[in-house]
């Protein structure tokens, strides 16, 4: 679910976001005004928690890359408020609460076989008056499979082929598999980090 970054562009935004229960799972040129109302799409609010292994580190973006139980690896941006990667290791165990990552927007392109991502980050509401970090980012992906019924899509982008939930308001009909698009979602973000019972700060 994480595409290798070619580019970072990192931004503070202040933005209103409600949230939505999806898997773990997740994957430009990023306008502000995008950044700002792309979270906007998320649904229902609801957090969902799993048990994964710490498998990379990134200090710079306070990120983490967790492989779960299904053996899936996810990026999960943490809020240095919420927790402190430079204290894990690779290989820790950690029981995280998390939003996962959501497709906010894809629209079909003219592929010149160059796929592409950047990364925008932006602050939204956490548990307990918490701002937790989000980031979100756009790629210029290949799709290989849409799942109507529930609402899937999987793309295949730089590094990695990926399968997002689809955001309500995103519209699935005209994209088929092959379809080169330029995509947009909201990675997956940590809203409590804990290994051994202990949150990571």
């Amino acid at each position: 679910m994480i595409f290798s970054t070619s580019k970072r562009v990192h931004r503070s935004i202040s933005v209103v976001a409600t949230c939505a229960a999806l898997s773990v799972g997740a994957i430009g040129s990023a306008r502000a005004q995008d950044a700002a109302s792309a979270p906007m799409a998320r649904g229902a609010a609801a957090i969902a928690e799993i048990q994964a292994r710490v498998v990379g580190i990134d200090p710079v973006t306070n990120s983490v890359s967790l492989q779960g139980p299904q053996g899936r690896v996810a990026e999960v941006a943490v809020n240095p408020e919420i927790g402190d990667v430079k204290k894990l290791q690779l290989g820790d165990i950690v029981n995280i609460q998390y939003r996962g990552a959501l497709l906010l927007r894809a629209t079909k392109v003219k592929s010149d076989g160059i796929r592409q991502r950047i990364d925008t980050e932006v602050a939204i509401p956490a548990s307990g008056g918490v701002m937790a970090q989000a980031r979100v980012v756009e790629v210029i992906a290949t799709i290989e499979r849409v799942d109507a019924k529930n609402r899937r899509v999987t793309l295949r982008g730089p590094s990695r082929t990926v399968t997002l939930d689809v955001a309500p308001d995103v519209p699935l009909a005209g994209l088929k598999a092959g379809d080169t698009v330029h995509a947009q979602f909201e990675s997956a973000t940590a809203v409590q980090v804990l290994r051994a019972g202990q949150a990571v700060k």
